[in-house]
């Protein structure tokens, strides 16, 4: 029940990147409003009156709520990588500590290796889909100048060349890195106790079916429980690189006079290098300017945690009963 490699798993790798997909893909449609209003936090100078909600508010009145799906067919692309891979990545990468490595090494340092999985898998993920972060941030930013994909692309490669669809990579794996580390090393820690404390509460002789409604509302609420655990602790760690990531992935962004240009998208923070990102952060509003725009990232975080993982689970929980059955027959 626990992401990741079990010996006595009876799902194909190809079975559980169906799942990632998919887990990929809900998650998207279903927090894309919260990642405008993250990125357009993240980009905007510090105003101490404002609030993630009234900019919220504010981009609806002046841009119309379908500025809240801008980005969001590349936006569907990326999650399908990006979760896809991480999870395949990890799946491969644990399946190796599991198999090889757990052979030589003492229980303490396979919780290292297992850690260092989830770092893996989040450089792969992080690197596969940098050039479609960038062109989705900037559609996100002004999606009158950027457009579709191939036009984004173009507008991309005009502005900075080859290197700008890479733009902000550093400040990524540095974050998506030691992020889904932790993620996955949160959600394995925290699932398996919700878990069994969810299976000992449970009292009185149950029928077969009824044990079966219960299992899968236990791993319903146990991967809901460690999925928002498991966002805020690692959002929360990495957040200075995404802040930095998102300033750095506009670096070479310039407005088209021939396009309008949203007001809030008039005076955007930009970065040219991570250190240079970082201490501007910190001389312009202290170590609270390495957090802006944490609470809404936060909220998201969580979000996509919850539906990522526990979608996730489902859909391996579902695969294994189908196969069951038809191994049955």
């Amino acid at each position: 029940m626990v992401v990741g490699y079990k010996k006595d798993e009876t799902l194909t790798p190809n079975q559980k990147l169906i799942a990632g997909v998919v887990s990929g893909i809900t998650t998207r449609f279903i927090t894309q409003p919260l990642d405008i209003v993250k990125v357009r936090t993240q980009l905007q100078a510090k105003d101490k009156g404002s609030t993630w909600i009234g900019l919220s508010w504010r981009i609806f009145k002046e841009e119309g709520v379908t500025t809240f799906w801008h980005g969001h067919s590349l936006g569907q692309l990326h999650s399908i990588l990006s979760v896809a891979s991480q999870f395949h990545a990890y799946e491969i990468s644990t399946k190796f500590v599991e198999n090889y490595a757990s052979q030589y090494t003492s229980p303490q340092f396979k919780k290292v290796l297992l850690f260092m999985c989830g770092i893996f898998a989040g450089c792969v993920s992080a690197t596969l889909v940098s050039p479609i972060e960038v062109i989705r941030v900037r559609q996100m930013v002004v999606k009158a100048q950027y457009g579709g994909m191939l036009q984004g692309a173009r507008e991309v490669y005009r502005r900075g060349g080859i290197l700008a669809f890479y733009e902000g990579l550093t400040a990524s794996l540095m974050q998506m890195g030691p992020q889904v580390g932790i993620t996955f090393a949160v959600f394995r820690f925290v699932q398996p106790l919700v878990l069994d404390y969810l299976v000992y509460l449970e009292d009185g002789e149950q029928t077969d079916t009824e044990k079966k409604a219960t299992k899968t509302k236990h791993l319903l609420i146990s991967s809901s429980i460690a999925g928002s655990t498991a966002g805020f602790v690692s959002k929360t760690a990495t957040y200075p690189f995404d802040l930095a990531k998102r300033r750095l992935q506009i670096g070479s962004h310039q407005p088209d006079p021939n396009v309008k240009t949203p007001t809030m998208s008039q005076n955007l923070v930009k970065c040219s290098s991570l250190v240079s990102c970082l201490l501007d952060m910190v001389r312009k509003d202290g170590v609270r300017g390495m957090f802006t725009g944490w609470s809404v990232t936060v909220y998201r975080a969580q979000l996509i945690s919850v539906i990522t993982f526990t979608t996730y689970e489902m859909m391996c929980f579902a695969m294994r009963e189908y196969k069951g059955r038809v191994d049955a027959q």
